[in-house]
């Protein structure tokens, strides 16, 4: 028998990871480090680090083209080698499809409602438009692309579930158990609301008097929903609380324009009651929407959910309980001559509203900082079951519409609301109401054709110009004139059409001046070089093409002197055209002196390659230098 002592070290336990530890390790390897999500249609560069395929364009996009890096090592990389990485793509899709009971839950159990890659998938909440103290707000374009230009909702219907109303009635709180639901789509029964002590997270929330929610956020990642034209694409949308429009009405009319873009099933959320205060405001919120969506082309109010809170007037909860309140409500407002809120009441006989009354969570919930089942009242979880599964199993069928109906994609949308975006930074103080906003909307309409006007005007002198002909019939100190003369009518119109105060028109017209004139600058920089190149070959090409065509040049220079051109130039542009014709005709006003030009000019003109466009390098063609 030997020796215990002889048997050499005792090996340490088993540090084979825990199933949390497990999943986490998993999440690292499949996640992008710029939008922190599970990698989608990944890639990898020289460095051998991997991103989305999206994520890594938009970050490359908005630096120089040269000396790009990894955003994780900062390694130099080559733009065109982001390879398609199949062994990444293909551990996703395994990681997705790994058979449910083999999968976890956060608290390391097997649960036959959540698979692994809904947690490696479960995306985070991202702030879209942040507002300052002064209610200016910006708009995040990148956050705005990562959620619905990429990962496949740039090319699908989408649905945008909008949260609007009071502060600090509970707004995030139902977000983050539509997450909860959106996630276990298949569950049939109240499983997927997750364990009796299990905390709530999602979108940042807590009890308490003070607001949470600043801008407006989404959530990163959407949640597939099969319709019968495909799947659809639903993204939760949280908004700060807007209602108090009296505070700062130009506030609110800011966030409810955007509100209405980013929610196609929008949820006007209130607390005890439908009253007043919530019509009021109900009716600004429609009124801006039926400006943006006759602006942007999109019906006003797709899908309305009026969600009362707290409700304790009766013991009828729910939809039928709802159905009752809004019937009290549309006659209430039906009765008054003239209607004090005509949009709403319009709003509220649609179809497509409906009215959910919700009642007291509960005195626990709203003392405690977790948000778990075992501290809401048994009827307020029922209600908030009912309420969720219902939105949920309807909202593939309210994705994003425009006014004739048909399906607007993830891009679609997105592109509009980078337009809107650019106008509130045009128009400072064109919100203080949703009549002003109307006004603004107009404006920018009056200037917007001006520019295309504008443009158009230039696209056909650019064309005309390109015939050597054509182009020397009109000097450049008449082109001069024409595009001044243009210019002057498209301001003068835009005077006679904006509606707003003499300032601040004059303002946006001293603007769009300043744009018309430098692309008026910028054309006649290339006119000027055409133009003189077409004077050097026009001499060349009567030179070479007189034994054929005896009275090119003379044509040529007749045209000129007959455009208005000035005595002077137009007796230079003769000496070098009319040289070369007067090799057949004899004398004229070329002579001996013309013939001398001519020869000069077609050797420059050879030198330079006759008659290329403008930009090539052609020498000696200054102003203060004569054009022959």
């Amino acid at each position: 028998m030997g020796n215990a002592n002889n048997k050499g070290p005792i090996p340490p336990p088993s540090s084979k990871p825990t199933p949390e530890g497990m999943v986490k390790r998993l999440q690292e390897d499949v996640t992008c480090s710029i939008c922190l999500d599970i990698l989608d249609n990944p890639v990898s560069i020289e460095c051998g680090h991997n991103f989305c395929r999206g994520c890594l364009s938009t970050h490359w996009s908005g630096v120089s083209a040269w000396g790009s890096q990894c955003p994780e090592c900062r390694a130099p990389c080559s733009r065109d080698r982001m390879i398609p990485d199949t062994r990444v793509k293909s551990l996703v899709e395994k990681i997705r499809d790994l058979p449910r009971e083999e999968t976890l839950t956060a608290t390391g159990t097997v649960s036959p409602e959540q698979g692994l890659g809904a947690q490696l998938g479960s995306g985070r909440p991202v702030q879209l438009v942040c507002l300052d103290d002064k209610g200016g707000l910006t708009l995040d374009e990148e956050a705005l692309s990562r959620c619905l230009e990429q990962g496949g909702v740039g090319n699908a219907p989408v649905c945008l579930v909008s949260i609007i109303g009071e502060q600090r009635r509970g707004k995030s709180f139902l977000l983050n158990y539509l997450l909860r639901r959106l996630r276990s789509p298949e569950v049939k029964d109240g499983s997927w609301m997750g364990q009796e002590e299990e905390p709530l997270e999602g979108f940042e929330w807590r009890v308490g008097t003070h607001s949470v929610t600043k801008g407006v956020w989404a959530w990163s990642q959407p949640f597939w929903v099969p319709t019968e034209w495909g799947k659809v694409a639903v993204l939760l949308v949280d908004t700060e609380g807007s209602m108090n429009i009296v505070r700062d009405t130009e506030t609110s009319v800011k966030l409810s324009a955007l509100s209405m873009l980013l929610g196609s099933y929008q949820i006007l959320n209130v607390s005890s009651q439908i009253k007043d205060p919530d019509l009021a405001y109900l009716e600004m919120f429609l009124h801006v929407a039926e400006e943006v969506g006759k602006e942007y082309g999109l019906e006003s109010i797709q899908h309305l959910d009026l969600l009362v809170r707290d409700w304790s007037n009766s013991t009828v909860l729910g939809s039928d309980g709802g159905k009752e309140h809004l019937r009290d409500v549309r006659q209430m407002l039906a009765a008054r001559s003239p209607c004090k809120h005509p949009k709403a009441l319009e709003a509220l006989r649609r179809s497509s509203s409906r009215c959910y009354l919700m009642p007291f969570p509960g005195k626990r919930i709203m003392t405690g900082n977790q948000g778990s089942l075992r501290d809401m009242d048994e009827d307020f979880r029922d209600s908030l079951r009912e309420y969720v599964t219902t939105l949920v199993g309807s909202a593939g069928q309210h994705a994003w519409r425009d006014r004739h109906g048909a399906l607007l994609t993830g891009t679609q949308l997105a592109a509009r609301i980078k337009k809107f975006s650019d106008l509130m930074k045009k128009h400072h103080c064109g919100f203080s109401s949703p009549a002003q906003m109307a006004i603004t909307f107009h404006n920018q309409r009056v200037l917007d054709r001006a520019s295309a006007d504008h443009a158009l005007f230039l696209k056909e002198k650019d064309g005309d110009s390109r015939n050597m002909i054509d182009c020397l019939k009109v000097w450049l100190s008449k082109m001069v004139e024409l595009l001044a003369e243009r210019r002057g009518q498209l301001l003068w119109w835009c005077r006679i059409d904006m509606r707003e105060s003499a300032l601040e028109t004059e303002d946006r017209l001293t603007e769009l001046e300043e744009e018309l004139t430098q692309e008026a600058k910028t054309f006649l920089e290339i006119y000027r070089k055409r133009f003189k190149k077409f004077v050097i070959f026009g001499g060349w090409a009567a030179l070479v093409l007189a034994p054929v065509v005896g009275a090119v040049g003379a044509g040529i220079s007749a045209g000129i002197a007959t455009a208005g051109v000035a005595a002077e130039e137009a007796v230079a542009i003769w000496a070098g055209t009319g040289a070369a014709a007067d090799i057949i005709v004899g004398g004229g006003v070329g002579g001996s002196v013309g013939g001398n030009v001519a020869r000069r000019d077609r050797q420059r003109a050879e030198a330079a390659g006759g008659g290329r466009e403008e930009g090539d390098g052609t020498e000696d063609l200054s102003d203060d230098k004569p054009l022959i």
